[in-house]
C-alpha cells in the first residue's frame, strides 16, 4: 500500500491510457494471432492434400495428372483460336484453310 501512497496524481491520466493501450495491444495481438494461424492451416492443409495424392500411389492421382493436362489442352486450344486469325492473316497456312480464318 506504501508504494500507491506515493503515486504523483497528475500521473494518473496517464497510467489510466497506459493500461487501456496495454488492453488494444492485447487485443490486435489475439486477433492477429488468429488471422496468421488460419493462414499457415490453409497453407499446411494444401500441402498435406500434395503429400497425400503424392503417397497415394499411381491409382490416386492418376485422375488427378489426366484433368490438369486435360485443362492444359483446353486452355491451349482456346489460346490457339484466339490467336489464329491475326496470325494466319500475316503467314496463312493450311491450319487457316481448314478452319476458315482465310477469306
Amino acid at each position: 500500500m506504501e508504494a500507491l501512497q506515493n503515486i504523483d496524481p497528475a500521473h494518473l491520466p496517464i497510467i489510466g491510457v497506459g493500461c487501456a493501450a496495454l488492453c488494444i495491444v492485447a487485443f490486435v495481438i489475439a486477433f492477429a494471432l488468429q488471422a496468421v494461424s488460419s493462414i499457415f492451416e490453409v497453407i499446411f492443409g494444401l500441402v498435406e492434400l500434395l503429400i497425400e495424392l503424392l503417397q497415394g500411389g499411381p491409382v490416386a492421382w492418376c485422375g488427378c495428372i489426366l484433368l490438369i493436362a486435360g485443362a492444359l489442352a483446353f486452355a491451349g486450344a482456346i489460346i490457339l483460336v484466339a490467336h489464329a486469325p491475326e496470325s494466319c492473316a500475316a503467314h496463312p497456312t493450311r491450319f487457316c484453310q481448314w478452319f476458315g480464318f482465310l477469306p
